[in-house]
């Protein structure tokens, strides 16, 4: 009896440690999680395209917080999950700050407002209005939901995420126009 036990046991502890992230929706929660956690990857990766706008140094520290913010604050459930073969799809419902309404309202302010947003030669001071907007942002406290279709490739005897389409990283930004 205890030989069947210890068997049952050890059964138990191979199968269960071999399907442990075996899953598409287990590397789907791991990718999000990256972004929940502000792991080094998707810092460097935040970096990255920041370094590449044209954004005054105070504007880029509030941009990096903005989606840092963002990121942090993710709440995503896993809905569902269909495998074909090597290839998966995983849906996801995901609540952000709804960023979106937040640039709508501070485009709406510009243009009625571009007076504010002058600069010392007499023209439109764009970087004024970016710092406008991204402060605007930051103060978002308004959310919004989405569902993300995230596509996977097993690779190895891992299922990996496939690089996420415009309009899921909008989704996940919480720009996506609705």
């Amino acid at each position: 009896m205890k030989k069947i036990i210890a068997l049952l046991l050890v059964v138990f502890i191979v199968t269960g440690c071999t399907l442990v992230g075996s899953k598409p929706k287990d590397s789907v929660s791991r990718f999000l999680n990256n972004y929940k956690n502000n792991s080094e990857s998707v810092v460097k990766e935040l970096d990255e395209y920041l370094a590449s706008q044209d954004l005054e140094e105070e504007t880029l520290k509030d941009y990096k917080e903005l989606y840092l913010k963002q990121y942090s604050n993710l709440k995503y459930d896993i809905k569902d999950e269909k495998i074909n073969g090597d290839s998966a799809i995983v849906e996801v419902q995901i609540t952000v700050f709804d960023y979106y309404k937040s640039d709508k309202l501070a485009g709406d302010y510009f243009t009625a407002n571009q007076a504010d947003f002058v600069g010392d030669d007499g023209d439109i001071d764009f970087s004024k209005y970016f710092a406008y907007k991204i402060r605007k942002m930051l103060d978002t406290t308004d959310t919004v939901d989405y569902t993300l279709t995230i596509n996977l490739k097993k690779k190895d005897s891992k299922w990996e995420v496939e690089p996420l389409t415009h309009e899921e990283l909008t989704k996940l930004h919480g720009t996506y126009e609705y």
